[in-house]
């Protein structure tokens, strides 16, 4: 059995995070495999109980670090297995949150996955074991939240590189890459170079998986074809669509998006309050 809550942050949280999610197997439930996918979030993941494993796309397996970050991925990274008692903690940031909050370019952590002590700080055990010794779901989003607002206090202006990447996102008007480098003033080489040296990707990359996670989510949100769907995200065709969730999802859209699924976890259902997930966890 598999349980996976998610929860909307703080309001003053909610410009850096999108959202706290947690999910738990029971020890005697059966090994659960989960698609990983590539996207612009980075992923915070704190293992409390037995360790989760991550499943290459070149056949290699690995334990996940207890305190996993996830870095934006600009290709599909695989899988997860998930076997005997799992109890994890996720926070799932916005693309910008890394630098916004602790300084980190966004460059540098794009395809990564590593320890996140190593790269964030010290404060991230210090989470796990704080986070480790609560007993409920909302008090672990608690602990979370007063950690990350202690970084709120000082947090980083955007970039203007940064400040331009909403007009790349899909919209019933999407902005090209010609016309969003000509109103920064810059040639389109120009804004390609420092766009990737910032973001760690090309301005089309960051456009096609902004798309791509578009899709994900209208989908688990609606019942809508495929073929709606990727017009309604600016794909030229159907076609188009799956040769993208090929390459960021390693499937095709039907056999990827599930609703039992978790790629997303805030396109799963709506997400709850606080309060609403403390009389979740009450439930027998």
């Amino acid at each position: 059995m598999q349980t996976l809550l998610t929860v909307v942050p703080d309001h003053r949280l909610a410009p850096f995070v999108r959202c706290f999610a947690q999910r738990e197997t029971s020890p005697d439930s059966p090994p659960i495999v989960r698609a990983l996918v590539g996207s612009l979030e980075n992923i915070l993941s704190l293992d409390l109980c037995d360790p989760t494993i991550h499943n290459y796309p070149t056949g290699r397996a690995a334990f996940q670090f207890r305190t996993q970050l996830l870095g934006a991925q600009t290709r599909c990274p695989g899988s997860v297995s998930l076997s005997g008692h799992v109890l994890s903690f996720g926070i799932f940031f916005r693309p910008f949150a890394p630098w916004q909050l602790f300084g980190i370019p966004a460059a540098e952590l794009t395809d990564l996955e590593c320890d996140a002590t190593a790269v964030m700080g010290s404060w991230v055990a210090e989470l796990w074991h704080k986070i480790g010794e609560c007993r409920t779901f909302s008090k672990r989003i608690t602990v979370a939240t007063e950690t990350l607002l202690m970084f709120v206090n000082a947090v980083r202006p955007l970039t203007s590189i940064m400040s331009t990447v909403h007009r790349l996102r899909p919209s019933p008007e999407p902005s090209r890459i010609t016309q969003v480098a000509r109103e920064s003033a810059m040639s389109i080489r120009s804004y390609e170079r420092q766009f990737a040296g910032e973001m760690g990707m090309s301005p089309k990359s960051f456009a096609r998986l902004s798309r791509f996670a578009t899709a994900i989510d209208l989908k688990r949100r609606s019942k809508d074809s495929w073929l709606n769907i990727s017009h309604d995200v600016g794909y030229f065709d159907q076609m188009h669509m799956n040769r993208d969730f090929r390459i960021f999802g390693g499937d095709a859209p039907g056999r990827l998006v599930r609703t039992d699924s978790d790629l997303q976890p805030w396109s799963i259902r709506s997400q709850l309050r606080t309060n609403e997930a403390e009389r979740v966890a009450r439930k027998p």
